[in-house]
């Protein structure tokens, strides 16, 4: 045990745990959660785990030409050397024997993980004492609604006000309709059936990203039809943002626009 804690610095501790944490990261993304500049310092440090196998590289040479960046994923090496750390017990034989897939996941899926995981980079650095739990994270709990969110929020507020909560998913224009409708309606029949109540908080308010304006709209109508269709006895508070908005969060923190009323922005404390 001390002999694989000692070969590694705490610094790549950090960068394999948020490898671990967003399953795939991109270097861009690594700097802004360890708020340092994504220069040499990081590509070295990525370099020295890359060459002792504790982290792997995806990056298709046709999407090199398009400028798309490296996606880094943890070996099962790399996620062992973790397990082995005081306090790592979660990362279980199961999720090592399922991070075999990583290496032959689509494009599509890396481009979604590192869409999620550049929205909630944009949403910590503008709310401080923003926590983020990850697809991983909640996996490890059995009250989170099946499928999970692509990542749940907890905001303080003020010393003697409670958290708030949020169920984050981040839509691309090219999500169908009809699993943004599940998707909604799953979390409808999840509140509905009392899922939340064993937390003994609030629901979580629901938060969705489009990635324009355009799916921003196509998200709205699909949300209003699939709370209609499930005839909830408790209202659901659902907003809705875009990724150009969230890029400019440092700007203006009012970019979510409620259901009810779409020609008022709130920031994320007011939701």
């Amino acid at each position: 045990m001390a002999d694989k804690r000692s070969a590694l610095k705490q610094g790549q501790i950090d960068i394999l745990e948020l490898i671990y944490s967003h399953r795939f990261v991109s270097r861009q993304l690594l700097a802004e959660s360890l708020n340092i500049k994504a220069g040499s310092s990081l590509h070295e440090k990525l370099q020295v785990l890359l060459k002792h196998g504790y982290i792997n590289m995806r990056l298709e040479k046709r999407l090199k030409l398009l400028g798309l960046p490296a996606a880094y994923y943890l070996t099962p090496k790399g996620l062992r050397t973790l397990s082995d750390l005081p306090d790592h017990e979660y990362i279980t034989d199961s999720v090592i024997k399922a991070s075999y897939k990583d290496k032959t996941v689509s494009q599509s899926f890396i481009n979604q993980t590192l869409r999620i995981y550049a929205q909630t980079n944009r949403l910590s650095a503008a709310h401080p004492g923003l926590r983020v739990f990850t697809k991983r994270h909640m996996s490890r709990y059995s009250y989170f609604p099946q499928p999970l969110p692509d990542a749940f929020l907890s905001l303080p507020i003020g010393k003697y006000t409670p958290r708030k909560r949020f169920f984050l998913d981040v839509i691309p224009d090219n999500l169908p309709r009809q699993p943004l409708y599940q998707r909604i309606a799953n979390y409808a029949e999840f509140f509905d059936e009392g899922g939340w109540e064993v937390v003994g908080t609030e629901l979580p308010t629901l938060l969705l990203v489009g990635e324009t304006g355009t799916t921003e709209r196509r998200i709205q109508r699909t949300v209003r039809a699939a709370l209609h269709n499930a005839e909830l006895d408790e209202d659901i508070a659902v907003y809705t943002s875009t990724f150009g908005a969230a890029k400019n969060l440092a700007d203006n923190l009012a970019i979510w626009t409620s259901l009810d009323d779409p020609d008022e922005l709130l920031a994320l404390p007011e939701l």
